[in-house]
């Protein structure tokens, strides 16, 4: 679940492409994560799962968002 959670939020703010969402989403997962952690038991394992789906989301939604626009210049010059 955190996976998934982790992963909605990566895909949710990689077409903002800006640099400071990107890095204010992630300390607000951090940020979470030591709200639970007063709160009740939790591993910091939760964490490095969520930051870990957060970023490879991220990173494959920025990358797809890239490749969209290479397609579509090749697509204006032909």
């Amino acid at each position: 679940m955190i996976a998934l959670t982790a992963t909605a939020i990566g895909i949710a703010t990689a077409p903002m492409r800006n640099i400071f969402s990107m890095v204010l989403v992630g300390l607000l997962i951090c940020g979470s994560y030591i709200c639970a952690a007063f709160f009740g038991p939790t591993s910091i394992i939760d964490l490095a799962v969520a930051i870990l789906f957060y970023n490879i989301s991220l990173l494959a939604c920025l990358v797809g968002l890239h490749l969209i626009g290479r397609a579509r210049k090749r697509a204006r010059l032909v």
